[in-house]
């Protein structure tokens, strides 16, 4: 029976056109970490490697988001080298991660009408950047430096909304907030477009910025971008 060796997620592979077998890797990931979700990613690839293959055989694959709902299926043929070894990269265009959690990918071998499970495998971990703790004394020390980061404005999007929204987050809640801005409330409930965003991710990745040194001029824009990704 094949086994399934391994299972690559990137934001893009292709086959190596000078070495037989290989296999191009770009941005190979475990883990995302975003400040919200749905996230759209223009590409990703899934590179599977299978092992003990003696014959021409079809798999189908089952994609499925944190609460085992399907995504996608399909089924192949790999290309298989000399030694049983066969490889896969499944591309998909336009992929739409909709929630936080665990992203799993089903194998199955067909034959006829007969499918076996061979293997679950988890394909990545979406989740918003890791909460940070930001003590009382650490408050105090930031707000006495003039020189690094005591609140941030950006202008947000959400992946969907026609409308973007400012937002400001102070690392003090006695700081004021700026005309036109609105802080994060305590629910991280944000409405725009008459819909309800969470935006925990976003008060998260803020929160890390605290007490860095201010960037330079030229560099502003770069922390926005960075805010808003």
């Amino acid at each position: 029976m094949p086994n399934l060796r391994n299972v690559i997620v990137a934001h893009k592979a292709q086959i190596n056109s000078q070495v037989g077998g290989a296999v191009d890797i770009y941005g190979a990931f475990d883990n995302l970490i975003q400040p919200m979700f749905p996230f759209p990613m223009m590409n990703l690839s899934i590179v599977l490697t299978f092992e003990g293959i003696t014959e021409p055989t079809t798999f189908e694959v089952r994609l499925n988001g944190p609460e085992d709902d399907l995504i996608t299926k399909g089924e192949f043929q790999p290309m298989v080298d000399p030694f049983g070894v066969g490889k896969k990269i499944i591309d998909i265009e336009k992929f739409l991660i909709k929630d936080r959690g665990r992203y799993t990918i089903d194998i199955f071998e067909k034959k006829g009408d007969e499918i076996k499970f061979i293997k679950t495998e988890t394909l990545f971990i979406a989740d918003y950047p890791p909460q940070r703790r930001i003590s009382e004394d650490m408050i105090e020390e930031i707000l006495k430096n003039d020189e690094v980061i005591k609140s941030v404005k950006t202008e947000f999007r959400p992946f969907g909304a026609e409308n973007s929204i400012k937002l400001q987050h102070n690392v003090s809640k006695d700081m004021p907030i700026e005309e036109g801005y609105i802080a994060i409330p305590e629910t991280d409930r944000i409405e725009i477009d008459g819909q309800v965003y969470i935006a925990t991710g976003v008060r998260r990745q803020i929160e890390w910025m605290f007490g860095n040194p201010i960037p330079k001029t030229e560099q502003t824009e770069e922390v926005k971008e960075e805010v808003n990704k």
